[in-house]
């Protein structure tokens, strides 16, 4: 299934650039990835069927049709925009075809998305997943995937300490700290601030903070959100896409940092997930 739908927009792909030269190899690009990204997207499902035999056959379905379900929604609109492009190409103006490409664009990088977090989940689940531990300035680390993260049209606003070290995998880290700004953009309001915080706990953990001004969580749904494909979605939200793996992701680069994700409710509304790591020595702070 991944591989036919993929494989049918690398072919729309390929019509366009018959029709119009040049300019569609964007597009060509894209669905390729596509293609690339699907196949993957298998490989990593190998991984995880070493699990066992009944129980996990079931769960291993369940996933896989969890999967499709997500890769689904970006294969079809890649489809639907190229199919559209072979036909209309020639009357559409640039300013059109340029609003076409950033669309594919967009599309194909939510595809991107989904399968590098699925091929992560499971490798979680696994137990496959490496991690290669080194002292790291966390205030740095924190400072450069905050403003690296892309966050719409959410203003954000960073506050670190110094001297506030690590034993960290910097990939897997930035990873988990990008997912929480992540979340705090896709649940609160467009123009409504992030607030990225790093200090020293009372008892001389690394406590990083990442509030929005979302409509918060309820008590009950606190676990949930952080299990793997959460379908949970605030009022206000349903629609908001996504796979439900970030978070599930972050617990568990988090858990191998020794530390712990907790959601803590906004007094003036808003969530902040806070994120708690051992750290080396005291420093200042």
């Amino acid at each position: 299934m991944f591989v036919t739908g993929a494989a049918t927009a690398s072919l729309l792909g390929a019509a366009l650039a018959e029709s119009s030269g040049g300019a569609a190899s964007t597009l060509i690009v894209l669905a390729t990835v596509s293609f690339l990204l699907s196949v993957s997207a298998g490989g990593a499902w190998a991984i995880w069927r070493g699990r066992g035999p009944v129980d996990a056959q079931v769960e291993r379905a369940e996933t896989v049709s969890k999967l499709a379900h997500e890769l689904k929604n970006p294969l079809m609109a890649i489809r639907g925009l190229a199919s559209t492009a072979v036909r209309l190409f020639e009357q559409m103006s640039d300013d059109e075809r340029s609003e076409f490409f950033r669309l594919i664009d967009e599309e194909a990088a939510r595809l991107q998305r989904v399968a590098e977090q699925s091929a992560t989940a499971m490798k979680v689940d696994a137990g496959a997943l490496r991690y290669d531990l080194r002292d790291e300035d966390l205030g740095a680390l924190v400072e450069e995937v905050a403003w690296a993260t892309a966050r719409g049209e959410h203003p954000i606003g960073v506050e670190t300490r110094p001297g506030i070290g690590v034993r960290a995998d910097r990939l897997h880290l930035s990873e988990a700290i990008a997912n929480l700004i992540d979340n705090a953009a896709k649940f609160s309001p467009p123009d409504a601030p992030i607030e990225v915080g790093l200090h020293r706990g009372p008892d001389g953990t690394a406590v990083i903070e990442i509030a929005d001004r979302g409509p918060g969580i309820p008590d009950e749904r606190m676990e949930e959100i952080f299990r793997r494909f959460a379908r949970w979605r605030p009022a206000g939200y349903v629609e908001t896409p996504g796979a439900g793996l970030g978070l599930f992701i972050t617990r568990a680069h988090v858990d191998a940092h020794g530390g712990k994700v907790d959601v803590v409710p906004r007094e003036d509304g808003g969530t902040i997930l806070r994120v708690t790591l051992p750290t080396q020595g005291k420093g200042s702070g």
